[in-house]
């Protein structure tokens, strides 16, 4: 019974993403940056370039590679992916507490636990096929403007990047479980994202901030060992949002 009710609702909030808009705002922002991030890459050194010669600046720009396209993509993912990301998962709980929508639904027999478990599963799955939507983006034109280039390595650079991005998605959705406005929601989800990259710059303490496997995606660009810390880190926080989520939403009072 309680299978067939987590069902319905993973349909029920894939359904409201997709009328939203918010699956296809997410897909097209990751085949957006999926194009720029190569484009970028190939063609800004030698406008830069351009650039100074104008100014009687002469400077020798080294020719672009795949190395470049991927260290732009993770770049924009941490950067623009990021703060889209959070604007899109705010509303997750807080906007239908606001609206009243998820006062009506928890009229019915529905398990308050099931319902938000299938906010995290259902937001999960929207950015997992972005994901895949922008990791063939991306491959498509770095093989357009760079030739081949080793696919094992970009894979385990964009499952480390989706490790980090479900972090910050998962912040997002307890923030908006535990305050009542999507824009409070928002904002502390956003300052959490900052002090999480603060966080990471204190050396040894630093390597337990999820922000820091930013950095482990150049320990596979260079094939030397990773460091464990963040993803553990990241795993717990997981857990944790997922654990508390459940807890705040049991003793939500209408």
């Amino acid at each position: 019974m309680k299978t067939n009710q987590f069902g319905v609702l993973i349909h029920k909030e894939l359904i409201e993403q997709i009328r939203s808009r918010r699956f296809i705002i997410l897909v097209v922002v990751f085949i957006i940056l999926g194009i720029l991030s190569p484009l970028l890459a190939k063609y800004l050194p030698a406008l830069l370039s351009s650039m100074m010669k104008d100014q009687n600046i002469y400077i020798t720009v080294p020719e672009s590679t795949w190395k470049d396209a991927i260290a732009q993509y993770t770049k924009n993912i941490s950067q623009l992916g990021v703060l889209i990301l959070i604007l899109l998962n705010m509303g997750t709980v807080a906007k239908e507490k606001e609206i009243g929508t998820a006062v009506f639904l928890l009229v019915k027999p529905v398990s308050r636990n099931l319902f938000v478990l299938s906010k995290f599963s259902s937001q999960l799955i929207v950015l997992f096929v972005s994901m895949i939507v922008g990791y063939l983006t991306v491959a498509f034109y770095m093989i357009v403007f760079f030739g081949s280039f080793p696919i094992i390595v970009f894979t385990k650079i964009v499952v480390v990047l989706f490790l980090y991005l479900i972090v910050i998605q998962f912040i997002t959705i307890f923030y908006s479980i535990l305050v009542k406005t999507s824009l409070l929601a928002g904002i502390l989800a956003l300052g959490t994202t900052f002090l999480l990259g603060g966080i990471s710059m204190l050396g040894k303490a630093g390597l337990y901030s999820p922000s820091h496997l930013l950095d482990e995606t150049q320990c596979i660009f260079k094939e030397s060992v990773m460091n464990w810390q963040p993803f553990i880190s990241s795993v717990i926080i997981l857990v944790c949002c997922v654990t508390f989520s459940q807890k705040l939403f049991r003793n939500w009072e209408s």
